[in-house]
């Protein structure tokens, strides 16, 4: 078994039309013997600062965080590793903040990623966002979450350990991080669960185990921005379902994905209305060699 990984970014017709820079972020990798893999993805805000850098800032320091954590790896609980990934995260963000001149407004973005090794794994999200799990019977289960108020808990708030966040959202009536829980079999997608937790449980993010033995029968583990939830008269779960419906998995399996589907959302109407990125995992039981 070998894990592969590849991501992919592109800036919405909204950005694009306003003069503006692509705010979403992406990046991957794995070890050359597909033992271990992260994927990582980011969303900068729009009314924050300049997000389009800090989407890149948040998505290099989780790389280096999630790095260290990887060196040192045993068994440890998915929470706890990703205490310590976060915690880490954030001593790299006030350092890259205070060298680089930046205020926090520049690093609202939000920041999700998935640590995967041949042992298993998690995925983490912090802010809002959609995870996905692939299985080899087709299966796929999604997860999307939005912040009431469309104000999302970035890691950048962690720096004052989400006071000035919490305050924001409990202004009158205490906001919430809801999330949405899908299955699709072969035919349809299925509701499962609707879950709402306070801003205060919300701030510190999302996080799901993948346990080694279900590796077996896992495909791809993919992360991804809300623009996947903006794509113009295409309902979210099918861009999901198309952005993982690969037909080539050599090579940039997810680049060539993305920008197919793009061209064939845009024939539909405008297209990625919101800047979109996401990163996959992909579980591999042989090597596929990149024939293109």
């Amino acid at each position: 078994m070998r894990l592969y990984t590849d991501d992919y970014f592109h800036i919405g017709t909204t950005h694009l039309g306003a003069g503006m820079p692509c705010q979403d972020y992406a990046l991957s990798r794995s070890l050359e013997d597909g033992s271990m893999s992260y994927a990582i993805v980011s969303d900068g805000c729009s009314k924050g600062g300049r997000t389009d850098v800090g989407a890149r800032i948040v998505s290099h320091t989780a790389e280096v965080a999630i790095r260290d954590h990887w060196k040192r790896y045993s068994d440890t609980t998915a929470d706890g590793a990703t205490k310590e990934i976060d915690l880490h995260q954030q001593v790299l963000l006030t350092g890259a903040k205070v060298n680089l001149g930046l205020e926090r407004r520049d690093l609202l973005a939000t920041c999700a990623y998935a640590f995967l090794s041949l042992q298993g794994g998690f995925v983490h999200l912090r802010g809002d966002g959609v995870m996905a799990f692939v299985y080899r019977d087709n299966t796929i289960a999604i997860w999307r979450y939005d912040w009431t108020k469309n104000m999302p808990s970035y890691p950048a708030y962690f720096e004052d350990n989400f006071s000035a966040f919490i305050n924001d959202q409990t202004d009158g009536i205490e906001g919430e991080l809801i999330g949405e829980e899908w299955i699709r079999d072969k035919e349809r997608f299925i509701p499962i669960k609707t879950t709402r937790m306070p801003a205060r449980v919300g701030v510190h993010g999302v996080t799901a185990s993948v346990e080694e033995r279900a590796l077996p029968n896992l495909a791809y583990v993919a992360l991804f921005t809300d623009g996947v939830t903006q794509i113009d008269g295409i309902d979210w779960k099918d861009a999901v379902l198309s952005l993982l419906s690969f037909k080539n998995v050599a090579g940039s399996f997810a680049k060539r994905r993305m920008i197919s589907f793009i061209k064939s959302a845009q024939k539909q109407g405008k297209g990625p209305l919101d800047d979109i990125a996401y990163a996959v995992i992909r579980v591999e039981e042989s090597e596929v060699t990149d024939d293109s």
